[in-house]
């Protein structure tokens, strides 16, 4: 494979890293209303109150693992974020210092 051939590859990975790092912010939201979710299910827990009928759960259990998954999932993407920026940081770094062949 020669530079340019790995430059046109990389070019298309670096356009889907900034997308995907584009998505930080809402994985930090949902992250933080998840939280959010998490403590207002445990205050109803334990302050004795029926499970909410909107709330489409048979138990604060359901509820509670349901948002402790999405709470890792939310994590997991950000940690992938991470590694996508630290990624994209080495793709533009060949971009820019490995010369044509």
């Amino acid at each position: 494979m020669t530079n340019q051939e790995a430059k046109w590859i990389l070019e298309a990975e670096i356009e889907k890293k900034k997308k995907s790092i584009g998505n930080e912010k809402n994985y930090m939201r949902e992250l933080t209303d998840d939280r959010a979710v998490l403590v207002h299910i445990e205050d109803l827990q334990a302050a004795g109150k029926p499970l909410p009928p909107e709330s489409g759960y048979d138990s604060y259990l359901d509820w509670k693992t349901q948002i402790e998954k999405e709470i890792k999932s939310s994590e997991n993407s950000l940690s992938r974020i991470e590694t996508e920026r630290a990624e994209l940081r080495a793709f533009e770094f060949f971009m820019d210092n490995v010369p044509q062949d």
